[in-house]
Parts: structure tokens; C-alpha cells; sequence
């Protein structure tokens, strides 16, 4: 009979810690994704394609639209893991000039 009321208090404090990791976990809120449209020197598809298959890889990014008509590159990110200015730095590494950030309404 003491073993069992041992176990059963022990059972009952597992549960507990449990419960308080899992709710502290719950409340600890993400910062919302945030998005930024950069006017771009796109020149043609292969930039296009170029920006596509290298931006989505920076540490941070969610999703990438292009415009090759507009040559603005959109992107959706994650503010914790990186910036404006990172994303822009990452875009000029690849050689296309970054004319500015074209403001959303």
C-alpha cells in the first residue's frame, strides 16, 4: 500500500510538470512572419530562374514571388531568423542591384 500511494504522488507530479511544459510551451508566441517587396535590375528569365533557386535557400525565408514585368521580388520571412537588409545583401550576392523596397498598401 505505500509503494502504491509513492507511485501514485509521482505519477500525479509527472502529469503536473508535464502539463505546465506543455502550456509554457503554448504561450511562447512566434513573432509573426513578416514580407518585403524589393525593386529588382532583372534583366530576363535566367535571372528569374537565378533569384528562384538560391533566395528560398537563405535561412529565414518561407515564400518567394518574382515579377520579371514588375522586377520586384517578393518575399514572405520569418523576422527572428533574418532582415530586410539580409535579404537585399543576399539578392545583391548573386549580382542583380537592389533599388529599393517598393512600399506595400
Amino acid at each position: 500500500m505505500k509503494t502504491f500511494k509513492i507511485f501514485m504522488k509521482t505519477a500525479v507530479a509527472v502529469l503536473m510538470l508535464s502539463f505546465f511544459a506543455v502550456t509554457s510551451y503554448a504561450q511562447k508566441k512566434k513573432a509573426p512572419l513578416q514580407e518585403v517587396v524589393f525593386s529588382v535590375n532583372l534583366h530576363c528569365e535566367n535571372c528569374v530562374k537565378k533569384v528562384q533557386e538560391n533566395i528560398p535557400f537563405e535561412k529565414g525565408v518561407k515564400d518567394l514571388k518574382i515579377s520579371l514585368d514588375d522586377k520586384t521580388v517578393w518575399v514572405k520571412y520569418d523576422p527572428e531568423k533574418t532582415t530586410k537588409e539580409k535579404l537585399a545583401a543576399a539578392i545583391e550576392k548573386l549580382g542583380y542591384e537592389v533599388l529599393g523596397e517598393v512600399k506595400q498598401e
